[in-house]
C-alpha cells in the first residue's frame, strides 16, 4: 500500500509542554480529572479534539489516554451543539459498562448529562435513547 505524501499514516509525537487541565477554560471540567496536566497523547491532540469539528483517528496503545481524548471530543459536542447526541462505541460490553459506571459518576453526576447503555444486555427504550447526550454501545448492537 503506497499512500500519497500528503497524507502520511501516522503523525509523530511531539516534544511538548504538558498542557494543564487548566486549558479546558471550565471549572466543572477540571473537577472531572484528578490529575493538573494532560499527558503527552492528550497535549498534542487537546486544540484538535476540544477547539474544532475535524475528525481525527487516534490509534495508541491500552493505557495512554484515549478515553480522556475522546472525552475532549464530547465536551466540545456539549458545549457547542447542545442537544445533540455523543455515541462512544467500545469493542467489548465489559468495556462498554466500565464506561457506564464511570460516566454516570462524572458525566451524568457532575455535569447532569444522560448516559445510555446499548448493548446485547440492554436495550433501552426509545424514550431513553431520545432523553439520552451520549449512547455507549458496542459494534454489533450499532450496527444491527
Amino acid at each position: 500500500l503506497i499512500l500519497p505524501e500528503r497524507h502520511p499514516p501516522h503523525t509523530d509525537l511531539l516534544n511538548l509542554q504538558p498542557l494543564p487541565v487548566a486549558a479546558l477554560s471550565d471549572a466543572y471540567l477540571q473537577t472531572l480529572y484528578p490529575f493538573t496536566h494532560f499527558n503527552p497523547i492528550q497535549t498534542q491532540i487537546f486544540h484538535t479534539m476540544y477547539h474544532t469539528d475535524v475528525n481525527a483517528l487516534l490509534g495508541a496503545p491500552t493505557g495512554s489516554g484515549k478515553t480522556v481524548a475522546a472525552e475532549l471530543a464530547m465536551f466540545r459536542v456539549f458545549r457547542e451543539h447542545p442537544g445533540k447526541k455523543v455515541v462512544y462505541i467500545a469493542p467489548l460490553k465489559a468495556l462498554v459498562r466500565e464506561r457506564i459506571n464511570d460516566w454516570r459518576k462524572r458525566l451524568k453526576g457532575r455535569l447532569g448529562k444522560n448516559i445510555v447503555e446499548l448493548t446485547g444486555d440492554f436495550s433501552p427504550d426509545v424514550r431513553s435513547i431520545a432523553a439520552a447526550d451520549v449512547i455507549v454501545t458496542t459494534p454489533e448492537k450499532w450496527d444491527g
